[in-house]
């Protein structure tokens, strides 16, 4: 009994030095995206020269690579092309946006691009504004 008790105690004072950790050993490594804009408002254009090209720049703030796994637009008129590399830790990047619109009706558009990376957050999107005229 007296064994248990005593390999008992050893263990707790073990898991105390675990807990005790300076914070720094704590911390888990983890990319983390910090876009320069989430909106991009490309004006008003005539429906028959739509076709119009965007960057969102970002930053990877974090302590690991970046990874893009997925690029989502709410209208097939929209083509996503995501950095083919991971992102390095404190290395900025670009997600290069198409769009080619030909065949809408003219008027206000507000389109959304959903987006999944190894960062934090995990899950975002970025906003495509524009008007689109007759003539």
């Amino acid at each position: 009994m007296k064994r248990f008790i005593l390999v008992f105690f050893v263990l707790l004072a073990g898991c105390a030095v675990l807990a005790a950790r300076p914070a720094d050993a704590k911390k888990e490594k983890k990319a983390s995206i910090k876009l320069d804009s989430t909106v991009a408002n490309i004006g008003t254009f005539p429906r028959n020269n739509s076709k119009k090209t965007v960057v969102y720049t970002f930053k990877n703030v974090g302590n690991d690579k970046l990874v893009f796994y997925d690029a989502a637009p709410d209208c097939g008129c929209i083509k996503v092309q995501l950095p083919d590399k991971p992102v390095k830790p404190g290395k900025k990047g670009k997600i290069i946006v198409n769009y080619n619109g030909g065949n809408k009706s003219p008027g206000n558009y507000n389109h959304r691009i959903n987006f999944a990376c190894s960062g934090k957050p995990a899950y975002f999107s970025v906003r495509l504004r524009f008007v689109l005229t007759e003539k």
